[in-house]
């Protein structure tokens, strides 16, 4: 079985931005939220 591998960010900002955009995709989308969407806004 293949693992997959997801991107990360280094630095603690981007990570925060993220988290931040992730959350507010989350919050209007609910579980539909694509991960385009996060990637996009943050």
């Amino acid at each position: 079985m293949r693992k997959k591998v997801v991107a990360r960010p280094k630095s603690e900002d981007k990570k925060q931005a993220l988290l931040e955009a992730a959350t507010a995709a989350f919050a209007q989308s609910g579980i539909a939220a694509s991960t385009s969407a996060i990637a996009r806004s943050a």
